[in-house]
């Protein structure tokens, strides 16, 4: 009876780290499109018109990014039929600030139509972030800069500003885009450099 409870704890007390060490198990960032897609799923049960203005990068604690990769992403969808804009966000984990893991639909508004920021059609996505860093890292002056300063954030912006003849990636070193070292623009359909500033 005795041995019998013996090996009846231990096999419980192997047994509860290995369940601690699978709840503790990383999770892994995504890609803008792979975000994207997540966010389109939703945004379409909203508005079967629905096209992107605006997506950026979320850096949450539960998934350290790598390049090209954030644990979270944000995006503006618009409906030209309804003259209404949405937020969204997708995110791998549920984390602070209110975040939940998945995708959720946020506040929707008017849209006023500015010349100056256009829609993006969601097929016209067709390069990734990993993509889009690589093509800018092949300026010289951004990678010298990059190997200089390892430590500086690489985040990402996907619109179409007047800045920009197309829509594009807008590839940034720095913590906040007004605090930006380096921009790098890159058209989200082809891939190709389109600009650097900064």
């Amino acid at each position: 009876m005795t041995a019998a409870l013996v090996t009846m704890a231990g096999c419980s007390s192997t047994s509860a780290p290995k369940k601690e060490a699978a709840a503790k198990k990383p999770v892994e960032p995504v890609t803008g499109q792979s975000g994207i897609f997540q966010m389109y799923q939703v945004a379409r049960t909203w508005a079967k018109d629905a096209m992107l203005l605006k997506v950026d990068n979320l850096d949450i604690a539960e998934a350290k990014s790598q390049p090209g990769k954030y644990g979270a992403w944000r995006g503006v969808f618009v409906s030209l039929e309804k003259n209404q804009k949405r937020e969204y966000m997708f995110s791998v984990a549920d984390s602070e600030g209110g975040i939940i893991k998945g995708a959720r639909a946020g506040a929707e508004s008017l849209y006023i139509r500015n010349p100056q920021v256009r829609p993006i059609a969601i097929q016209d996505v067709k390069i990734d972030t990993p993509a889009a860093l690589e093509e800018a890292l092949k300026n010289k002056e951004v990678k010298e800069f990059a190997d200089k300063n390892p430590n500086e954030p690489v985040q990402f912006i996907l619109e179409w500003t007047g800045q920009t003849p197309v829509a594009c990636w807008r590839v940034f070193w720095g913590p906040t885009v007004s605090t930006a070292k380096a921009n790098v623009y890159i058209d989200c359909k082809t891939g190709k450099f389109v600009k650097k500033t900064r």
